[in-house]
């Protein structure tokens, strides 16, 4: 946010003084997206991160609707994102699974066996795995376990390449890309609970102006944008608005 709020600095004039300095996000048609902005004592300026401008004068701003609500951002941690990494690769392999199957003869129900098969698969070959090179107590009982689950293997492996009701190279690439997936995860497991999405509480501005156009702001649920710009709003307009004469219906 640093050019677009060096932009709007740039933007005010020498004799206003700048209320407001906050960043959020426009949803206009024309300019969208992350923004610098900033309320002075005569206007309320917005700058995108694109350059593009959005100018009202607080003198034609005929109400200001708040409305509380959450939403979701993306914050990366700052380390390497091991959940997206592993997201991307199933997309892939489902995209590549569905060529596959495309480009074969097989019919639908030879599609979900085979799928299904490859799932239980590579499922049993990361256990196994993963319990074999697992330390501590317990080896004979881990050993059992990893002798069992490899004639298991055996068995699925089987089924998998000579069964008719399979489809053989979708089974193996499915098996083989999540087998890959599998110990992918397994071995940054530690770190696929850091997921990088976050709640936070917002505010969105609806602005309407007194060519009719309305204006929508969103900043967060702590900014001081909406208090200074409904005092700055009302202090003016009580300042130099006459009290309205009522007048009898005419007859």
């Amino acid at each position: 946010m640093g050019l677009a709020e060096d932009r709007l600095r740039n933007a005010v004039v020498g004799d206003e003084s700048v209320l407001v300095l906050t960043s959020g996000r426009l949803l206009e048609d024309v300019v969208r997206g992350r923004a610098a902005i900033g309320l002075t004592d005569r206007r309320l300026l917005c700058v995108s991160e694109t350059g593009e401008f959005v100018d009202i004068n607080t003198d034609y701003v005929c109400s200001i609707r708040s409305r509380r609500q959450r939403s979701i951002q993306y914050r990366p941690t700052g380390g390497e994102n091991h959940l997206g990494r592993l997201a991307g690769g199933a997309l892939l392999l489902g995209a590549l699974a569905v060529l596959s199957f495309s480009l074969s003869s097989a019919d639908p129900f030879q599609g979900i066996v085979t799928i299904a098969l490859a799932v239980v698969t590579a499922a049993v070959a990361v256990s196994v795995e993963s319990v074999r090179k697992r330390p501590g107590v317990g080896r004979a009982r881990e050993s059992i376990f990893v002798g069992g689950g490899t004639l298991a293997l055996f068995g699925l492996a089987g089924i998998g390449l000579l069964a008719t009701s399979v489809y053989a190279p979708l089974f193996v690439l499915g098996t083989i890309g999540g087998v890959g997936l599998g110990r992918y995860a397994v071995r940054h497991r530690g770190t696929l609970d850091e997921i990088p999405l976050r709640r936070h509480r917002e505010t969105l501005l609806e602005i309407h102006t007194a060519d009719g156009e309305t204006v929508h702001i969103v900043v967060a649920a702590d900014s001081e944008l909406e208090g200074e710009l409904s005092t700055h709003l009302y202090r003016d307009r009580s300042e130099s608005v006459a009290p309205p004469v009522i007048r009898s219906p005419s007859r």
